[in-house]
């Protein structure tokens, strides 16, 4: 088994399946964020040993000496490090790498890369119901309806083909009985139109929202419970995923989520729209504003 893994892409998702590959059940997994976090805090963890443990799994998030020159990183140290890993295994995740960095020339042919090609919600799809009839226009209501998330994708697809087991052939109907509602990718795309101040974008979203019965109170408490999540998950990043869902007292899976998603989003910005939108709910609550006029006029002022 290989010690230095490199996986480039972001999709989580197949990141996921190709982690599933590489760590053993039952192994300690031990998660940094390199915007947060040292190399050399990584080093220090795959050299230390444990005496009830045959090996540990490091994966080190948001290398941005991958991305950009980096005049205070400790290269030598850290290839030191790679010429003589430790038998712990490290696995580095990026979204990219720049490849005409002199690190990246120096470092990369220590590594084991993996390289995650992008599929699309549609061909994802079509990939887990082979042995089913689904047309392109069905295919599409069940994306709109189910969100981009692969993970829920997966799960609804599972339960469509489980119902449609005799006959396999999946219908609008049979997808509005059996699937549910997700708004988690939704909730996360408005986040982001919020953060790159992207009037269209949120406004879209919005009209989503209220298309689908979303009452504008609902949309400011989805996204203040979920930047208040990604927050608290990017304030506990040390440690797991279990522990930080029985502090938070959340399930563990909406933890994964959060801290996926927290890595694109600084704990300011955050902090920001978490601001506001107490704002806004204290002039909702206080009867100085109504809901609906309250949210658009925040998106105009944006």
């Amino acid at each position: 088994m290989d010690k230095l893994y490199l996986i480039e892409g972001d999709n989580e998702y197949l990141i996921e399946k190709e982690l599933a590959k590489i760590i053993p059940k039952d192994t300690e997994v031990i998660e940094f964020d390199l915007e947060e976090s040292s190399i050399l805090d990584v080093i220090e963890t795959l050299d230390t040993y444990d005496m009830f443990l045959k090996q540990k799994i490091v994966i080190a998030k948001n290398p941005n000496f991958y991305q950009n020159v980096d005049d205070n990183f400790p290269t030598n140290k850290y290839i030191k490090y790679l010429e003589h890993p430790s038998d712990n295994i490290l696995i580095i995740i990026t979204n990219k790498i720049n490849n005409r960095l002199k690190l990246v020339k120096d470092t990369l042919k220590y590594f084991k890369k993996i390289e995650i090609k992008e599929l699309n919600p549609i061909t994802f799809i079509k990939e887990n119901i082979k042995d089913y009839k689904m047309d392109n226009l069905t295919i599409n209501y069940f994306i709109n309806r189910v969100g981009n998330n692969y993970h829920e994708i997966y799960q609804e697809l599972s339960k469509l083909k489980e119902y449609k087991l005799d006959d396999k052939i999946i219908t609008k109907e049979d997808i509005e009985n059996i699937t549910k509602k997700n708004f988690d990718d939704t909730i996360f795309d408005l986040i982001d139109a919020i953060l790159k101040k992207d009037k269209v974008k949120v406004f879209d979203l919005y009209n989503y929202f209220i298309s689908n019965g979303t009452e504008v109170f609902q949309i400011l408490v989805l996204l203040s419970n979920q930047i208040r999540l990604i927050y608290n998950v990017k304030v506990l990043n040390r440690l797991s995923d279990f522990e930080i869902a029985s502090i938070l007292d959340v399930k563990e899976y909406p933890v994964k989520l959060a801290r996926g998603k927290g890595l694109k989003y600084s704990k300011k910005e955050l902090l920001s729209i978490l601001y506001s939108l107490a704002i806004m709910d204290e002039d909702i609550k206080s009867g100085k504003q109504i809901p609906s006029i309250s949210l658009l006029s925040y998106i105009m002022q944006m």
